[in-house]
This record gives structure tokens, sequence and C-alpha cells, in this order.
């Protein structure tokens, strides 16, 4: 399964790179649960909608964000993965761990990141 886990974590990992919200929806359809939560240190949404309204805002505060995966484990439901978060021209912005719980189709359930929040 780690694998499939991995390859549904990439999914997901792509979806925070895509600006247009169309083709974010698709990305989603594949990798995550339709009631899906996700957790951080600034917020925590429920489902596409908000989660992909999340993702609308950090584009409009880091043109041509990114994430990659920089160390990837997991065992049965559950995955651990380190990242670096990239702007526009591939500068690390910062870096961060996240936790995802996988449902019985193989999509994420739960998605929680761990990063230092911005000052301000």
């Amino acid at each position: 399964m780690t694998s499939t886990h991995k390859n549904t974590w990439e999914t997901y990992t792509q979806s925070w790179a895509e600006a247009d919200a169309a083709k974010r929806l698709r990305l989603f359809e594949q990798a995550l649960n339709p009631g899906c939560i996700y957790t951080d240190p600034l917020i925590q949404t429920t489902g596409y909608e908000q989660l992909s309204g999340y993702m609308t805002a950090l584009h409009h505060n880091v043109p041509g964000v990114s994430f990659v995966t920089t160390d990837f484990k997991s065992h049965h439901d559950r995955s651990l993965t380190h990242w670096n978060m990239l702007d526009g021209e591939g500068n690390v912005l910062s870096q961060g761990a996240s936790y995802g719980l996988y449902g019985a189709d193989g999509r994420l359930m739960q998605m929680s990141g761990f990063f230092d929040p911005p000052a301000g």
C-alpha cells in the first residue's frame, strides 16, 4: 500500500500547485474523500470547496507556489510526509511535515500540516 499511498499523496501535492480551480477539483477527486478535513496552524477546512478556497488564497499570496516531497513514510492507512514549500522561482520558502489518514478507497480523509506560521 505504500506506493499507492505515495501516489495518492503526490496527486494531492500537485493540487496545491494548481492555480486553476477546475483542474484542482479533478486532482481532488482522484486523491481526496469529498468530506476530507484539512488542518494546519492557520485553518481547518472540510470538503473540496473550503480547501480549494484556501489554496486559491495561497496562490494570491505566493504566485506559482508549489510543494516538493522530501520524505514519505506510510504504514497501514497513515502517512507522514516532509516537504518544502517553493515560490514560483523555485526558492524554498518553508519546510514542514504533514500527516495523512487514508480511507478504505485509498483516498485521503484527513490531512494535517505542521509548519511555523509566518510572522505577523
